[in-house]
């Protein structure tokens, strides 16, 4: 998490990771951040207290990386989880931080960024305007797809009981 970080793109994700797995919020920020829609969080640990060998899946916000373009030890946590090939998922603005890792160079991803913008970012991979896009652990999202987004990172974690629990996962959130 860091300041700006748009919740409401991982709710779905949280909600449905909550009873499978222990999440353990990350700041890059301070330990309370504020998210987009002007909720605090606080976080249970900053980037340097995480033990890549204990991630089972690395979710990045939407929002605006940018500002932390120079931490190395944001960028250092990314590609060691990377390198262990444990899923790492993205959404909206998130990939950007796996563009500042370089983790992405030759993978196919989709994003929020502006065309022009993306172009810049992602100059090294390869740009899909899909919804959800997974290639090996990398699983990117665009803002609007945040539930299917959710439901792929389950997918992708081997946690629905089979493919009908899915289907029926995602039917449930889209049902009005």
């Amino acid at each position: 998490m860091y300041d700006g970080f748009v919740h409401f793109e991982i709710a779905p994700t949280l909600l449905l990771l909550k009873d499978d797995t222990e999440i353990y919020p990350v700041s890059v920020d301070e330990d309370t951040v504020t998210s987009f829609e002007r909720l605090r969080v606080v976080a249970d640990m900053e980037p340097k207290d995480v033990n890549p060998e204990e991630v089972d899946l690395l979710l990045i916000p939407g929002g605006d990386p940018r500002p932390y373009s120079n931490r190395e030890d944001v960028n250092n946590l990314i590609r060691e989880i990377q390198n262990r090939n444990v899923p790492i998922a993205a959404i909206c603005g998130g990939p950007g931080f796996l563009a500042q890792a370089n983790v992405i160079k030759g993978k196919q991803i989709t994003h929020g960024y502006t065309e022009e913008d993306g172009k810049v970012v992602f100059k090294d991979s390869i740009i899909v305007n899909e919804g959800v896009v997974v290639d090996g652990n990398i699983i990117t999202a665009q803002a609007q797809s945040f539930v299917e987004f959710a439901v792929e990172i389950k997918r992708q974690l081997g946690l629905f009981k089979d493919e009908d629990e899915a289907v029926e996962t995602l039917s449930w959130f889209k049902s009005a």
